[in-house]
């Protein structure tokens, strides 16, 4: 008899534990759909923020006004209008922010944002820069640090195409911002976190490009109905 009550005591007591452990598996199972829903439904806010912003970017780029047979010669961009960021070598098609604080983590989680502080596109000289995660679900500027010298950048803005080739790639401290200064050549520079997958460390990895020419930017064939 006493036997039969220690068993029965040993089932009761792994049936307990049977129980809390398929409880804390459950709590598991919802918290992990719940943190990659989460994940999911801010994939998709960034997805429709870009979306919006190439809608407004392709309202304003000006394509209706420009002559494709003539070449451009000096492009002055002395207002900030919707801008997208095409670089071909590291699979980069982005519709830029701009007209806000570049620390606006709001305006960092919609897509590349131009710093305030530096110059707009122009061909007589300066240097306009953006931010870009590189962390989380937005790895806007993710492989930035695969960037070559002589590796192209397009900045596409009121019709016209700037192309500029990458000059070097390099790691600044976090607080050293002369690369963003105005320089006395048409430049872009592009910031993001060093290293990739952390959030606010303690490292800038920064890329420059030269302006090597300005064209007026393709016109892309409508949707098919």
């Amino acid at each position: 008899m006493a036997g039969s009550r220690k068993e029965l005591r040993k089932k009761k007591k792994a049936t307990g534990k049977a129980k809390i452990f398929r409880t804390v598996a459950a709590i598991l199972i919802i918290v992990g759909l719940g943190v990659l829903g989460f994940t999911v439904f801010q994939q998709v806010m960034v997805n429709y923020r870009q979306a919006q912003l190439r809608d407004a970017y392709e309202a304003t780029a000006g394509f209706s006004h420009i002559n494709q047979d003539q070449k451009p010669e000096e492009v002055i961009i002395d207002e900030w209008q919707p801008m997208r960021l095409i670089i071909p070598s590291i699979d980069v098609d982005l519709v830029a922010v701009g007209g806000g604080d570049v620390f606006d983590k709001a305006l960092l989680d919609q897509g590349p944002t131009h710093f305030q502080m530096s110059d707009l596109p122009r061909t007589d000289g300066g240097n306009v820069a953006f931010a870009g995660h590189r962390a989380g679900r937005w790895n806007f500027f993710l492989d930035l640090d695969q960037l070559e010298e002589g590796d192209e950048i397009y900045l596409d803005v009121d019709g016209y195409r700037f192309i500029y080739r990458v000059e070097w790639v390099e790691v600044f401290d976090k607080y050293d911002w002369g690369p963003i200064n105005t320089t006395d050549y048409a430049a872009i520079t592009l910031q993001t976190c060093e290293p990739k997958h952390v959030s606010n460390p303690d490292l800038r990895l920064m890329a420059r490009g030269k302006l090597d020419d300005v064209i007026y930017a393709p016109v892309e064939a409508p949707e098919a109905n």
